[in-house]
């Protein structure tokens, strides 16, 4: 079964190098990875480091993973990536804590712990992680938008501010509207909202006096009213749930019957290296649809576009049975081949079913789940594992 695998992924990689002569592309896999201050990197770079540091000039996307340490480590510099650069493209980053002091001249996305900004992006961010902070030198071109747990905003926003936080402090200058929700808002003085500041909160929001909202203040706690007076089951939506939790059900069910030891051995690499998987999964699903998609705008490259899509899809869907057996043997506490895993791929599948059905924050979720079984896929396609004597 390994062997089909690596043919699967042998054909996603034919794909990548169909697509190169539409832009060059680079894969570094290393301990610690530098570009230090007047050094230029031209093409696509796509890092996984145990830390990372961006000093020079990046003209193209960069796409990067900090392994080192885990989401608790206990230092900062374990999985770290510093961004004191010139990016000229997007930029996608996972890590444990990222830094910010450069300047990024399109969009952002940041995964991390903790992230601190006090330079400049000047397209749209994303912003997730436990302590977010934009410093009052962050210049921010467009929208952002931020998910966190402890959340500070000091910095200048050209664009519209949106905040998912427990706890959310905000200051500086916004040129467009912010909407907040949140356990907990202050609004520091001398702070500017050009457009609405539209919140959600426990308590009601008082501003001091020198606090400039040019647009409406308005707190939608009716909207919340509203959600508690509705029936506490959408049945539409608990049979759509229910049709897709058996259907995946049936397909964990026929994995297990096919591949019950490429599965038991994709399960392994998800509990052994759980970090590891999911920097892997990031970058290989963030790597494919883009490879589709320039395969798909020239002529000759359509039909292997359309057989890598398709070939994504499947092992997206069977990353879901994955994580799912990963999760059920944990909580049963004992790990099965075969049939004798059901028990525990149902249960998993379960919770996940009922984690990704909870709005915005099920879509991380499922994000996530993807890149997780994904990883574990492709890990365990390549591992080497000793042959038994004859």
């Amino acid at each position: 079964m390994r062997n089909k695998t690596k043919h699967i992924l042998s054909t996603i990689a034919l794909a990548l190098m169909f697509s190169a002569p539409a832009i060059a592309v680079n894969f570094i896999r290393t301990n610690i990875f530098a570009l230090g201050e007047g050094e230029v990197f031209n093409d696509d770079l796509w890092l996984s480091a145990e830390s990372i540091a961006i000093k020079g000039n990046a003209r193209n996307d960069l796409f990067m993973a900090a392994t080192g340490g885990s989401w608790n480590a206990p230092k900062e510099e374990e999985g770290h990536i510093l961004l004191a650069g010139q990016m000229e493209n997007d930029v996608w980053a996972l890590g444990n804590s990222i830094s910010l002091s450069g300047s990024i001249r399109d969009h952002a996305r940041l995964l991390a712990k903790s992230i601190i900004i006090s330079g400049s992006v000047s397209n749209s961010a994303i912003l997730a992680g436990n302590s977010i902070q934009l410093t009052k030198s962050a210049r921010m071109g467009r929208d952002v938008m931020v998910f966190g747990e402890n959340v500070i905003v000091e910095g200048d926003i050209a664009g519209n501010l949106t905040i998912y936080a427990k706890n959310a402090t905000l200051a500086g200058k916004c040129a467009g509207s912010v909407k907040i929700t949140a356990g907990d808002i202050v609004v520091l003085a001398h702070t500017q909202i050009a457009g609405d500041l539209v919140y959600t909160a426990p308590a009601e929001l008082v501003l001091d006096k020198d606090v400039v909202v040019r647009g409406r203040l308005v707190r939608e706690a009716e909207d919340i009213a509203k959600a508690e007076r509705k029936p506490l089951v959408s049945w539409p939506s608990l049979f759509f749930q229910s049709w897709l939790f058996a259907g995946a059900l049936c397909v964990g069910a026929l994995a297990l019957f096919l591949f019950p030891a490429f599965l038991n051995e994709s399960v392994a690499q998800v509990q052994g290296s759980t970090w590891k998987c999911l920097a892997v999964g990031f970058v290989f699903v963030c790597l494919v649809p883009m490879s589709c998609f320039f395969l798909a705008i020239s002529l000759v490259g359509l039909p292997l576009a359309i057989l890598a899509a398709m070939i994504f899809a499947i092992l997206a869907y069977l990353s879901k049975i994955i994580v799912a057996l990963f999760i059920g043997s944990l909580i049963i506490r004992s790990r099965h081949t075969g049939f004798k895993a059901f028990p525990a791929m149902g249960l998993g599948l379960l919770l996940l079913y009922a984690a990704a059905g909870s709005g915005l924050a099920g879509s991380i979720v499922s994000f996530l789940i993807v890149c997780l079984g994904m990883g574990g896929i492709v890990l365990a396609a390549f591992a080497r594992r000793p042959v038994p004597a004859p």
